[in-house]
């Protein structure tokens, strides 16, 4: 019902209205020059009722175009606004510490995030979910591994000194799942490498949360603890767009 109404609105001010406008104008500049230059004998004109409330119906038209134009051009800008606002919190540098789930994340570090839950609206508080990656202030230890930045898909972490990471896991066809490595117990991994992990599902309500942002702050489903080494390999450095100029600004 309300998509029927919508439709009919945007048809009544998107064409009817300025249609009409257009019409009534036209027609009353043409009768104008009638009443002005034509002379003939019993000739027809309008009463001057009929006239003023033709006048108004055309006035009334381009009246309402105008502030449908206007309307539109309002809601524009207000959409431009909030897509920087939302820029703004998806690209920026974390103004204090922030307790992500089992993590710490130090003030300084820059943030890239997802969240189509962000309309845009100005002077939310600060979240991380939706994470996608950081670049921290200072190495910290992630799943027992020091680490200067974090990648959550695919799931990396940009190794911050040379260290030695352990227990490793591997995956077992037999029982189908993932099982301690008994042949390679610790790995010696370089800086500048990434650490793979394989994250174990954290179960959830997925109906209560159906329409909602994940939960965020200490109650996010970040559990390093639970993660499994998998490997260490070389690879390039973990991308971190810069912050927003808006979000730089501030």
């Amino acid at each position: 019902m309300l998509l029927l109404l919508s439709s009919l609105l945007n048809f009544i001010f998107t064409l009817l209205l300025p249609v009409l406008g257009l019409a009534l104008t036209g027609a009353l500049l043409v009768y104008a020059a009638y009443v002005r230059f034509v002379d003939i004998p019993q000739k027809w004109v309008l009463t001057p009722r009929a006239l003023q409330v033709l006048c108004a119906v055309a006035l009334l038209c381009h009246g309402l175009i105008l502030l449908n134009w206007f309307l539109s051009m309002r809601a524009t800008q207000a959409r431009q606004d909030g897509a920087v606002v939302r820029a703004s919190r998806e690209r920026f540098v974390l103004p204090a510490d922030f307790q992500y789930g089992e993590l710490l994340v130090p003030a300084g570090s820059l943030i890239n995030r997802n969240d189509p839950f962000d309309k845009g609206e100005p002077g939310k508080p600060v979240a991380l979910h939706g994470l996608e990656s950081v670049r921290f202030a200072q190495p910290v230890q992630i799943a027992g591994a020091w680490v200067s930045a974090l990648q959550t898909t695919p799931l990396r972490l940009e190794l911050a000194q040379d260290q030695t990471l352990g227990p490793l896991y591997r995956f077992d066809s037999t029982t189908q799942g993932w099982v301690e490595h008994k042949l390679v117990p610790a790995l010696a991994c370089r800086k500048g490498q990434m650490a793979l992990y394989q994250v174990p599902p954290i179960p959830y309500d997925v109906q209560a949360e159906v329409g909602k942002p994940a939960p965020d702050g200490p109650e996010a489903r970040f559990r390093p603890s639970e993660w499994l080494l998998r490997a260490c390999e070389n690879g390039p450095a973990i991308a971190v767009q810069p912050a927003h100029a808006a979000a730089a600004s501030q």
